[in-house]
């Protein structure tokens, strides 16, 4: 296997872990207060460190807020500036967060464990 196969294996891999832990990222962040898209994909990528990609995004706020777990509105920040998409957390939202949480806590947690039990 050449160093550029492992590469693309590596990096499809990446990409598949990323779908499943934007919607964990993203969910946790609105969480906090309403935020535009190009701050969530600033924050996610700066805080969380996930690797999103800008036209992966909003097709993840469109699915959320379809699904009823965001909700968006337009806001003008200031005098002279174009108006910015807020999306922020509903109530189904928020529970779906903590149902999503939880259920990453128990799977990460055994699976840690499961990866550490070599090395006790």
């Amino acid at each position: 296997m050449t160093g550029e196969a492992r590469s693309d294996g590596a990096e499809t891999r990446r990409a598949q872990w990323l779908k499943g832990l934007a919607e964990l990222a993203l969910l946790s962040l609105l969480a906090e207060r309403a935020h535009y898209g190009l701050e969530i994909l600033d924050r996610l990528r700066a805080d969380a460190g996930l690797e999103v990609a800008e036209g992966t995004i909003y097709p993840l706020l469109h699915r959320l807020e379809k699904a009823g777990l965001t909700r968006s509105e337009w806001r003008l920040d200031g005098e002279g500036t174009r108006p910015r998409k807020y999306y922020a957390l509903t109530d189904g939202g928020a529970a779906e967060l903590t149902a999503q949480v939880a259920e990453w806590r128990r799977f990460s947690g055994g699976l840690n464990a499961f990866l550490d039990r070599s090395r006790a």
